[in-house]
């Protein structure tokens, strides 16, 4: 009983051994060689400061956001980037209120670049603003609780050339206009 199990193994590892060195050769011959995308990344941790349209007031923000851009190039040029804003500690004190205010969240955006020189890509990520985080004064029950205000403040982008790779980060404050209280 024992020699029909090793007769067995022997011919199992056989035939293994000998699929092993066939399948990789049919394999390389059946597929079209590719050229490979060139992936690059590179991140960034950046300030903030600046006076910006809240929802209710005009504030000024201090704080920082954290950028990371994954590019992925194409063999001949141009690709796409991935450009994954987050906030770290961002607050913000009303100028007509005094109020002060928290901006929270992450956004991720996808954009293409051209095969040319070097191209600038800019986006609008949306982070939350939460009205007010700590009033002025006594805090007098029922305190209104306002839900977080989706905002787009702060403009975000990269240099990227033509083969993906990232020469610069950089992020600015917006002035932006709230349609509900237009200056």
């Amino acid at each position: 009983m024992r020699g029909h199990a090793i007769r067995a193994a022997r011919k199992l590892t056989l035939f293994l051994a000998t699929l092993a060195l066939t399948v990789p050769v049919a394999l390389a011959t059946a597929q079209p060689a590719q050229a490979a995308a060139f992936v690059h990344w590179r991140s960034a941790r950046l300030p903030l400061n600046g006076q910006i349209t809240g929802a209710s007031e005009q504030i000024a923000i201090t704080g920082t956001i954290d950028v990371t851009v994954v590019t992925r190039a194409n063999p001949g040029g141009g690709g796409t980037a991935r450009i994954i804003s987050s906030l770290g500690r961002t607050t913000g004190v009303g100028a007509t209120t005094g109020a002060r205010y928290l901006f929270v969240g992450a956004d991720v955006d996808v954009v293409s670049f051209p095969p040319d020189p070097v191209t600038p890509l800019v986006v609008r990520p949306t982070f939350l603003q939460i009205n007010p985080f700590f009033p002025p004064g006594p805090i007098v029950p029922p305190n209104p609780i306002v839900p977080p205000h989706p905002i787009d403040f702060v403009s975000v982008g990269a240099l990227v050339t033509s083969d993906g790779e990232i020469n610069d980060i950089f992020a600015t404050i917006n002035l932006i206009e709230n349609p509900d209280n237009p200056s």
